[in-house]
């Protein structure tokens, strides 16, 4: 049987090695952009939780260049990264747990890219409301990039090598838990946001055995296995992707988005 990683886990385990992370991962497609920025009137301030590396927070400060932007994160390594890789002094950077972090209520838009899985929904979400103003945008979206049975030849075949490792709230044994739409829309009703939306985007790309390598030792359930372990599994990873693909390894990615309006 497979386990569960504690939510609490998320706050600890990637700022270990931020920019491996960075590297590993690949930012969201434009058109994800495009239908939070289609919601959304005026922005004045962002909130973000769990920005990590930045990867979205950047692309927040383009999308709205005269908006100020508040990101909370909970690893102050993560966070020391942040400031670091972006100087725009538009962004403020709040080290801590969101459920608790000093935030003053009066966001435009709230926005959670690949991290809500850390947070314990339900209060999450009614904290996400009481923050933002009346028809504020709240945006949660996910990169998903292990999808069995969806025509992603090497997560088909890579599947055995995972059993028996314990996953993170938002992996399922074949599927990401940010494509199960009626769970993501029936939390957000019942925390009383309205004219709920989802986009799902899809993918696909070709990795060497080295961008592989480095996606998977991004992921949290490959960084909370002892060294020797997380080592091995990497090998027998690259070398499954090299020996099936050679330097061309598909990778379908799929991209999840749910917008929604908080009450007047």
């Amino acid at each position: 049987m497979t386990g569960r990683l504690d939510r609490e886990f998320g706050a600890q385990v990637f700022g270990r090695d931020p920019a491996g992370y960075h590297a590993g991962r690949v930012g969201y497609p434009d058109a994800l952009y495009r239908a939070i920025a289609e919601r959304t009137g005026a922005v004045d301030r962002i909130l973000e939780i769990g920005a990590g590396t930045g990867l979205a927070t950047e692309a927040l400060l383009r999308l709205y260049p005269e908006a100020r932007l508040v990101a909370v994160e909970a690893d102050e390594h993560m966070a020391q990264h942040l400031r670091s890789a972006l100087t725009d002094p538009r962004l403020d950077v709040v080290v801590g747990d969101f459920s608790v972090a000093p935030l003053t209520p009066g966001f435009d838009l709230a926005a959670c890219a690949a991290a809500f899985h850390w947070l314990e929904p339900s209060s999450a979400l009614k904290r996400l409301r009481g923050l933002l103003n009346p028809r504020g945008v709240l945006a949660i979206w996910w990169n998903s990039y292990r999808n069995t049975g969806i025509g992603d030849a090497f997560a088909d075949a890579a599947a055995p090598l995972l059993e028996g490792i314990d996953l993170p709230p938002s992996e399922g044994p074949s599927r990401h838990y940010s494509l199960d739409v009626a769970l993501h829309q029936s939390a957000l009703a019942r925390a009383g946001f309205v004219e709920i939306e989802t986009h799902i985007f899809r993918r696909e790309r070709r990795l060497s055995a080295t961008d592989l390598r480095a996606l998977y030792a991004s992921y949290s359930y490959v960084r909370a296995l002892p060294a020797s372990r997380r080592e091995a599994l990497l090998d027998e990873l690259a070398a499954l992707g090299r020996g099936r693909f050679g330097e061309a390894i598909p990778n379908v990615v799929v991209s999840a988005i749910y917008t929604a309006l908080a009450p007047d």
